[in-house]
């Protein structure tokens, strides 16, 4: 119980810390996609379970979102973060679907405003 309302009190920072992974590892992608492409093609099989962090890090920051919303007292917060998060859960889908295509500074864009709406609602 007590983890459970250190969580709750906490949330806008685990979900900074969630963007900000997310962002890191947005940008990283590509260099090790490079480097497993350069080194082997048996390394490249095994990329597959980063490749699925994304989901990963939707599904946490999903969380932390619907925490943060419960908490904040400003109805319009309330509106952007569902508004940012889920842009971001469009723009990873369209990602892996590759149904439009998008600048990887689209991803940057949302996780990085996602981020930003937590730092601006931490108490």
């Amino acid at each position: 119980m007590k983890s459970i309302k250190f969580l709750i009190n906490n949330s806008d920072f685990f979900g900074i810390l969630t963007c900000s992974l997310c962002l890191v590892h947005c940008i990283s992608t590509p260099l090790i996609l490079i480097s497993f492409s350069s080194l082997n093609t048996i390394l490249s099989t095994s990329y597959s379970w980063w490749s699925n962090l994304d989901y990963v890090f939707l599904l946490i920051s999903f969380f932390m979102v619907y925490i943060s919303v419960q908490t904040t007292r400003i109805k319009s917060m309330k509106f952007f973060f569902w508004l940012s998060w889920f842009s971001l859960f469009l723009v990873i889908i369209n990602e892996k679907t590759e149904f439009y295509i998008f600048s990887e500074y689209l991803t940057y864009l949302t996780a990085t405003g996602l981020s930003l709406l937590h730092l601006f609602n931490l108490k």
